[in-house]
């Protein structure tokens, strides 16, 4: 018997919960999208895949991160703002996933339909916070 995942079993896999630990207020962390902008750019992302990210964050909101529903970029949007080929954006867009940097409501819906919500992976969202606290 094998122990290798087949694609079936990492698609059934819930992603792990690595948002932000509490809820984000501005007042004492700052801006959600500045932290989101610096964590990303501290990152070991490779540069497409962090092109992507913060082309999905200059359409969020400053203080809350959230992207409106009439400003969601897509995948067509994505591709045409970071000219890179819609293949590259979609694993990009599928590693920001994996690694709780963004989510969306299901992962059944594809990217070209799915709105993407700004998450912060829990760990960097503490050390970013000692960081601002600190400063």
């Amino acid at each position: 018997m094998s122990t290798i995942p087949t694609p079936a079993d990492v698609y059934r896999r819930q992603a792990h919960p690595l948002i932000a630990p509490g809820p984000h207020d501005p007042a004492v962390d700052g801006p959600f999208r500045q932290l989101y902008e610096r964590g990303i750019t501290g990152s070991r992302l490779i540069p497409a895949t962090q092109l992507v990210a913060l082309t999905l964050a200059s359409h969020a909101d400053w203080e809350t991160g959230r992207i409106p529903a009439d400003d969601q970029p897509r995948l067509a949007g994505l591709v045409a703002e970071t000219e890179l080929d819609a293949g590259r954006v979609v694993v990009s867009l599928q590693i920001l996933e994996d690694r709780g940097w963004i989510r969306r409501a299901s992962r059944r819906e594809r990217w070209d339909t799915a709105d993407a919500e700004l998450t912060i992976p829990s760990p960097i969202m503490r050390r970013l916070k000692r960081k601002r606290r600190r400063s």
